[in-house]
């Protein structure tokens, strides 16, 4: 009887498990259907459901539960660590992909506050953190430290009374990849250079398949991630960082979303569905990078992504507002939907290898968050223009008028800057000013390609490439050119295809030109705006093609504390 209860209970097991694997496989059949047979709202445009299908979000706790597991570590360690600055635990690259970050673990006897020192090359390239409060038991991050080199780190430890000691630590690192290249210091003035209090400012230089890395104002390296990123990296109002990266380093795609930090701490990832229709044969499906080019932090805190949306025929067209605790697709925006049918009907202005019309190539955006407009970037109609993000109705276009039907003329801002010259290609599109500036006014940055793929050819197309600045009047629909950059550089700064232009203060813009020399070289000028006199400038050589650098970027090595929490991240 026995005998026959254990061989029923395993008959019964069989059956679930088989079921289970059959209803896995029906479900699956069932979703390649759907994304091979797929629905349009009209001709060409799929519907919003259909988009949320083809991406399909899912969070993705694997790296956070690793991040928890190597905290857990350390928290165990600092219980171990006897009291005295000289019986610390310190720790290089405390969770596995920041070579250039450290950790020390050390107690105080009586409750201490601490200054970070790491020892850099010149004064101007050591960097600087006070920690805030009085604490006993000290997990100090450490960032900013040199490649291939054993680096002196202070750390100085305050009272409550005022009295305090010094110790010095030594980390050593091993080389930073080959595979960044060559960056040769061409000029540097530290002085007018924007470097944000104790040094803590860097350039990155933003991948577009590879490594991204920081320079110190002498042009040395600094900090860099293993992880491969593609175009994304921006910081977060929580001092996060936001950056695209892939599910699986042998994956071909990059479609990881990760919220992390400059340790390398994953907060959340959301992996997305690259399988889509191929235009050649629509019944097979191929793998496709989802996120191309953006990604920005909304007011409410989701992330608005431009993507591929699954379409057989068209790409790099649509956004989508993801919710940031679950993961899901809050809204969509088609910009076949809010540009005229003949922008994406008739464009025959470049060929993409998979036969895809790439007509858009939205590349950047920025949200206005004092009147709810966004403001998008699209190289491939030399476009910026601005939606209400509630309603997408448009609400004006910067760009040459032709090709554009007539009743797109009414958005058309006009020029009041005599032979104003129009943007072509153009990136990084960003607004300055936003503290000072009421009304109707804005001032936008970009990174003027020069490159007219659709409109607005002239005489000084791909002459050079530049930064720029206009003022804009939305109420009277007017663009005033105030401020350009690159003409004098000529075409050995000229770049095709990428590049960016932003605001790093002290009246200081950095400019990123990313695909100098037909993509051999990428350069990087921080240049004064009033005087137009560079203060730095860096060469970057010898990366692998592809890898060019796709932004240029000032961002503070510490936007929070250096307080590292150790405790464990929450997952969902």
């Amino acid at each position: 009887m026995k005998k026959l209860w254990k061989i029923t209970i395993g008959v019964l097991l069989a059956l679930i498990v088989v079921g289970g694997a059959a209803a896995y496989h029906e479900r699956h059949n069932i979703r390649r259907y759907l994304l091979v047979h797929q629905r349009y709202a009209k001709k060409d445009i799929l519907t919003t459901n259909q988009i949320k299908l083809n991406i399909r979000p899912a969070l993705s706790t694997a790296n956070t539960t690793s991040t928890n597991k190597l905290s857990k570590t350390y928290r165990q360690d600092l219980k171990q660590v006897k009291a005295g600055s000289t019986n610390a635990k310190v720790i290089v690259n405390p969770y596995k992909t920041s070579p250039l970050a450290g950790l020390i673990l050390v107690k105080t006897e009586a409750a201490t506050k601490v200054t970070l020192t790491v020892h850099g090359d010149t004064p101007t390239t050591t960097i600087t953190k006070h920690l805030k409060g009085y604490k006993t038991q000290h997990a100090v991050g450490v960032l900013g430290l040199y490649a291939d080199r054993t680096n002196r780190v202070t750390l100085t430890f305050t009272r409550k009374n005022g009295t305090t000691t010094r110790t010095t630590y030594t980390m050593k690192t091993t080389a930073a990849p080959k595979a960044i290249g060559k960056n040769t210091l061409k000029t540097s003035k530290p002085k007018q250079m924007a470097l944000g209090h104790g040094n803590t400012k860097l350039t990155f230089a933003v991948s577009s398949l590879g490594y991204t890395y920081g320079l110190d104002a002498k042009g040395q390296v600094r900090w860099y991630s293993t992880k491969p990123i593609s175009h994304v990296f921006k910081q977060l109002a929580n001092k996060h960082l936001l950056l695209n990266t892939k599910v699986k380093t042998s994956d071909s795609k990059s479609n990881a979303l990760q919220e992390t930090d400059f340790y390398g701490r994953v907060y959340h990832q959301y992996n997305m569905n690259g399988l889509f229709p191929s235009k050649d044969d629509p019944s097979k499906l191929a793998n496709n990078t989802v996120i191309h080019h953006d990604a920005i932090e909304l007011p409410n805190h989701n992330f608005l992504l431009t993507v591929d949306d699954g379409s057989k025929k068209f790409v790099e067209d649509t956004m989508i507002e993801v919710d940031r605790n679950t993961g899901k697709i809050k809204k969509v925006i088609d910009l076949k939907r809010i540009l005229p049918k003949s922008a994406y009907e008739n464009y025959n202005g470049t060929h993409r290898a998979d036969g895809k019309i790439d007509w858009f190539h939205q590349n950047s955006m920025y949200y206005n968050r004092k009147n709810g407009e966004l403001i998008i970037s699209g190289r491939n109609q030399d476009m910026m223009l601005a939606i209400n993000y509630k309603t997408t109705k448009l609400k004006w276009i910067l760009a040459a008028p032709e090709k554009l039907p007539q009743s797109y003329h009414k958005y058309l801002l006009k020029p009041t800057t005599k032979h104003y010259r129009y943007n072509g290609g153009q990136h990084a599109v960003m607004l300055i000013n936003t503290a000072k500036n009421t009304g109707s006014k804005i001032d936008l940055e970009f990174y003027d390609n020069n490159v007219p793929v659709t409109r607005g050819k002239t005489k000084q197309s791909k002459q050079w490439s530049a930064g720029e600045i206009v003022s804009i009047d939305q109420l009277k629909k007017t663009v005033t050119k105030t401020w350009s950059f690159g003409r004098t550089l000529g075409k050995r700064n000229f770049t095709n295809i990428v590049g960016s232009s932003y605001d790093v203060g002290k009246g200081n813009t950095l400019i990123g030109f990313g695909y100098a020399d037909h993509g051999k070289r990428s350069e990087f000028v921080e240049v004064n705006r009033k005087t137009k006199q560079i203060v730095f400038d860096v060469d970057r050589t010898g990366f692998r093609h592809g890898d060019w650098s796709y932004r240029a970027q000032r961002m503070t090595l510490y936007p929070g504390s250096a307080n590292l929490s150790l405790q464990d991240i929450q997952t969902k």
